[in-house]
């Protein structure tokens, strides 16, 4: 990021994944900084942030992109539409419970999780 002059900047976690939280946590990014990009925890949270960058008068993508996790039903309807990270919720808890199983409840797991490009940056015309 470095290389790219990027800065990272992490707001306070928080328990409450609703669009209310990105919206509240968005207008408090916005009173100290613009940013170019912002990772939303899911796209519930995205979708709150949409609306505060909206008022903010901040295009998604043009003035900054969202990417998010989940890719939950929200994110096909939003527009612009919400780039996001695919969770294999069913395999996921298909894969815990095997290793529940076989008593291998510590190591690594890795499962894919495809990105689902929606409008993560706006292509020249």
């Amino acid at each position: 990021m470095a290389e790219a002059g990027l800065e990272f900047s992490a707001e306070p976690c928080c328990w409450n994944w609703e669009p209310s939280q990105g919206y509240k946590l968005t207008r408090r990014l916005l009173k100290s900084q613009r940013p170019r990009a912002l990772l939303c925890l899911n796209d519930r949270m995205a979708f709150g942030a949409y609306q505060a960058l909206a008022e903010a008068d901040m295009d998604v993508p043009d003035a900054v992109a969202v990417v998010s996790f989940d890719n939950d039903e929200l994110a096909s309807y939003m527009r612009p539409g919400l780039t996001t990270i695919g969770l294999p919720h069913e395999a996921m808890g298909g894969r815990a419970v095997e290793m529940l199983l076989a008593r291998q409840g510590e190591g690594d797991s890795v499962m894919p999780m495809p990105p689902v490009i929606r409008s993560f940056l706006r292509t020249a015309s």
